[in-house]
């Protein structure tokens, strides 16, 4: 009752989006702000579904200051309403975290992502920049590859090298041993040092060699295009994004995207 009185109800604080995206339009050249509802049947009013914003001078900063490297993610919210926050971080050129757009979908799915990366790839050619050749490193989170080759082509794949180790933890792929040769060939920059690890996984347990080897360009260092300039191998800017986000995340829709 008192989170209500100071920062307004769930129900308010969505019914007022739309006005809010018009604001931001108007208020920020550039900017780019879309909430979507759903179709009205009947008597039934239409019911908010999904909504995408990213300020002028974010997509911007990415387009002329950042490296082509986007970090994709996204966050539960906990409020009233529940939903996940998705957004797309960028590395600028003293590797520090540069946010490019945000979004609220109802869950993470490929539809979900589809809508927010053909947003993402409308904001970028508005703003006169037709590349769909980015590099997206993100979790294998559910539809985010099948969204992303769709919208993007010719993008490139990394993937959170410490999702991978779970994923391979959760296999069965363990040990102290299996540890450190994997983060020595996630972290090699030359393939004779990548060889001779993967070369030791295999000793240790020959399905996790093969399972590693279906992906290699998408973790491995060594294997990354070098025009990106970065060798992120992991989403910890996202992370952090995230983090900062946290403690709105049970508060209103309008208090977390301002």
């Amino acid at each position: 009752m008192a989170k209500e009185k100071i920062h307004g109800g769930f129900g308010e604080a969505y019914s007022l989006l739309p006005r809010y995206a018009e604001m931001v339009k108007e208020t920020n050249p550039g900017s780019y702000a879309l909430v979507s509802w759903t179709q009205t049947t009947g008597n039934v009013c239409p019911r908010f579904k999904a909504c995408f914003f990213s300020f002028g001078a974010q997509v911007r900063g990415f387009s002329k200051g950042c490296r082509p490297i986007i970090g994709i993610d996204g966050a539960q919210l906990s409020g009233y309403y529940k939903g996940i926050l998705l957004t797309a971080i960028g590395i600028n050129g003293n590797n520090e975290i540069f946010v490019i757009a945000y979004g609220i979908v109802a869950n993470e799915s490929i539809d979900s992502w589809a809508y927010f990366l053909r947003n993402l790839k409308i904001l970028f050619e508005r703003e006169g920049c037709q590349s769909d050749d980015w590099t997206f490193i993100s979790d294998r989170m559910r539809g985010v590859d099948t969204a992303i080759h769709e919208t993007f082509p010719r993008a490139t794949r990394r993937i959170r090298c410490q999702h991978l180790y779970m994923n391979c933890k959760n296999a069965g792929f363990s040990g102290t041993a299996f540890h450190k040769l994997f983060w020595i060939a996630a972290n090699a920059y030359n393939q004779y040092v990548f060889k001779k690890a993967m070369e030791k996984i295999h000793d240790y347990d020959r399905k996790a060699c093969e399972y590693l080897n279906s992906c290699t360009e998408q973790w491995s260092r060594h294997q990354f295009e070098p025009a990106i300039c970065c060798d992120h191998n992991t989403t910890n800017f996202v992370e952090s994004f995230n983090s900062c986000t946290k403690p709105y995340r049970d508060l209103p829709i309008l208090k977390l995207l301002e």
